[in-house]
């Protein structure tokens, strides 16, 4: 291993070890240190304590990024039963960052499921995710205008309540095959571009929900409510994007918002593009790409504190 490359392998790990304090007794320091050396590409392991548990988060940082310049982030969360590291090669996102030089973490719940519904006793999610938010923009050059979070099944179902929990710290967020119905009720502290996509022979998580019935619009409850708290005037346009594949977008929302959701006919729960496939009928998008061309879109938005040093990418 090369010296340079060592050292900041070294600074890395040390960063993330001490963020916790650093980011109590001085954040915007603790961020402006992050900016001034280049991060050391690679996937790494990182330690959250969050509610008195030991959470964690595999994060990935792509080649090419020179110091000073603030990245993207974006969270990926996995689905019921998996974990950080399978998601990284389920969803393909980590390729892609390394395309587009934007750092991935992908955190794991405390157990089988991600704790959607905010229930009391359980582990607070919304807590470990603000925190993990908190601990990277520390240890690393995140820019805190672009900071994302796409998730599938369970793990889309909890970027739904991040979405609305952390919507003063999420710029845009994904969801794909999610499941929402055990969702709180939602207060936006300001919109928050959402892209929904979903199979409607989705076979866990039913395209109207479950127990639901074909709506008057036939789309799902779930992102037409979405585009009513972003304030969306009017119906979605709508065109076909692919074989079996329609997008509904809503671009006349609050704050530049933009609410899209895209129906696959005869899909199944279904990540479109996964590693290895899921069962069912061929993809028709690639998942990933879809979601990084719709989230990076946004952001660029002011803001003072964790993160706002350095110079964009």
């Amino acid at each position: 291993m090369k010296p340079q490359l060592a050292a900041r392998r070294a600074i890395l790990s040390v960063a993330c070890a001490l963020v916790p304090a650093l980011a109590a007794a001085a954040p915007a320091a603790a961020a402006s240190g992050a900016c001034s050396v280049a991060p050391a590409a690679g996937s790494y392991n990182v330690s959250v304590l969050s509610g008195g548990l030991q959470r964690s988060a595999l994060v990935h940082v792509p080649p090419g990024i020179r110091a000073g310049a603030r990245v993207p982030l974006l969270l990926a969360l996995h689905g019921a039963y998996g974990t950080g590291p399978g998601m990284q090669s389920y969803s393909g996102f980590s390729k892609l960052s390394d395309r587009h030089r934007f750092i991935v973490a992908y955190p794991s719940a405390a157990g089988s499921f991600w704790n959607i519904s905010a229930a009391a006793g359980l582990p607070d999610d919304v807590a470990f995710i603000g925190s993990l938010i908190t601990q990277l923009q520390a240890g690393l050059c995140i820019d805190s205008a672009r900071v994302f979070a796409a998730g599938v099944s369970n793990g889309g179902g909890m970027v739904a309540l991040l979405g609305c929990a952390l919507s003063a710290r999420l710029d845009g967020i994904a969801a794909v095959a999610g499941d929402y119905d055990a969702l709180p009720r939602c207060h936006l502290a300001r919109p928050v571009p959402l892209l929904e996509i979903h199979g409607t022979a989705d076979q866990v998580a039913a395209y109207h929900g479950q127990g639901g019935h074909a709506t008057l619009d036939a789309l799902p409850p779930f992102v037409t409510a979405w585009a009513r708290r972003d304030g969306c005037a009017g119906a979605p346009a709508s065109h076909r994007v692919a074989t079996r594949t329609v997008l509904f977008k809503w671009s006349h929302c609050k704050a530049g918002s933009t609410v899209e959701h895209i129906r696959i006919a005869a899909g199944r729960h279904q990540w479109p593009g996964a590693t290895p496939p899921d069962p069912g009928p061929p993809a028709t998008i690639c998942a990933s790409c879809t979601i990084w061309s719709f989230l990076s879109a946004f952001g660029h938005r002011k803001r003072s504190g964790p993160g706002a040093g350095g110079a964009p990418l």
